[in-house]
């Protein structure tokens, strides 16, 4: 089955050095890019960029878009994109999202459905950690 395509948008490019990260958990992936946000880009040059990437990607049912900061420039960008494009979009990236967002790669198309098993994967895998009180 075809790996559906990931999209990451995030500042100055960290989405980049988590994809490495992931990478050393599961080895190679395919088909996640990312657009980076530069300090010198304007938010019409990040859109356009965007959208150039886009045009360039196939997939089923939507666009798996994943952004680092609700209501930051990324995020903000992916909620305009779904005016034009049919997309699902999830902000807060971090390792277990992304690891999460490429197990699911090929089912066929990522669905609101399948968007919400990675929301709800990340909000378990976020957990206050204590050792346990010896007595």
């Amino acid at each position: 089955m075809v790996k559906q395509p990931i999209l990451i948008l995030t500042h100055n490019g960290w989405g980049l050095e988590l994809l490495k990260s992931v990478q050393m958990i599961v080895g190679e992936i395919s088909n996640v890019h990312e657009v980076a946000l530069n300090a010198e880009d304007s938010l019409p040059e990040y859109l356009e960029r965007v959208k150039t990437q886009i045009e360039q990607l196939e997939w089923q049912e939507n666009l798996l878009i994943l952004t680092d900061i609700k209501g930051g420039t990324p995020s903000n960008v992916a909620l305009r994109l779904s005016k034009d494009y049919k997309v699902v979009a999830i902000s807060g990236l971090c390792a277990s999202m992304l690891l999460e967002a490429v197990m699911k790669q090929e089912t066929g198309g990522f669905t609101r459905g399948i968007a919400q098993e990675i929301h709800k994967a990340v909000v378990d895998s976020c957990q206050l950690l204590d050792l346990p009180i010896k007595q």
